[in-house]
């Protein structure tokens, strides 16, 4: 009996940390290479705001940053109920984030994602060559994301197959767009690897939910991603 309190007590604290604090995910895609690759493990604050203005209030909230790797709710979520996700989330735990018992049959839609945001609420977007060139609200002049980024980091630029042109998907290039009062634009690392902001259109402020904080595998690597 003390074995199964000891066993119930870890689950819920678990579940309750990685609920509102602390969450890890499995990177299983070369999406955010060469930041991060398939097989690390990333650890992931939820204390984290996605209000632009935050960082003028009192609050242990974490403001954004433009830069930011961070981890979007998925589209389409599962209403699992509390023990199921208590015991998915400390089974992923305990292997690494091998094995999600409740998770293997997701569809893209219901799988968070890792990305950059890269433009905030009001910024005016273009993007060039892969490069995204920002115009913050209430600003003049565009900058690339690199010069208006908080974080250092690099993008993977591979060629498109001949005849791709700019009216196709994952192009190098798109117009200007402006973002809404509660919109970010999120991209890959590794732009032609995977979908973002540039097919699916801007991300809503609360599906983005916390800031990458730590690579704790494997072991090589360990350190902020």
């Amino acid at each position: 009996m003390a074995v199964v309190l000891i066993i119930v007590s870890l689950v819920l604290v678990y579940s309750f940390v990685s609920t509102f604090f602390i969450s890890t995910f499995l990177v299983q895609s070369s999406t955010m290479e060469p930041t991060v690759s398939s097989g690390d493990c990333l650890m992931f604050n939820l204390m984290y705001s996605n209000d632009t203005d935050h960082s003028s209030k009192f609050s242990l909230l974490t403001a954004p940053k433009r830069g930011d790797l961070v981890l979007i709710a998925p589209a389409y979520p599962k209403n699992n109920a509390f023990p199921v996700r208590a015991l998915n989330s400390l089974v992923s735990f305990l292997t690494f984030q091998r094995f999600r018992p409740f998770d293997a049959k997701d569809t893209w839609g219901e799988r968070p994602l890792i990305r950059r945001l890269v433009a905030f609420p009001g910024d005016t977007v273009y993007m060039t060559k892969y490069t995204l060139y920002v115009k913050p609200a209430g600003e003049t002049h565009f900058l690339s994301e690199f010069e208006l980024s908080s974080t250092d980091y690099d993008i993977r630029i591979d060629d498109l197959p001949a005849g791709w042109n700019a009216g196709l998907p994952f192009s190098n290039s798109f117009t200007e767009t402006t973002l809404g009062n509660d919109e970010f634009f999120a991209l890959c690392d590794n732009r032609k690897a995977s979908n973002d902001s540039r097919i699916w259109g801007p991300v809503s402020a609360d599906r983005v939910k916390g800031k990458a904080i730590l690579r704790y595998w494997p072991l090589n690597k360990f350190g902020r991603p």
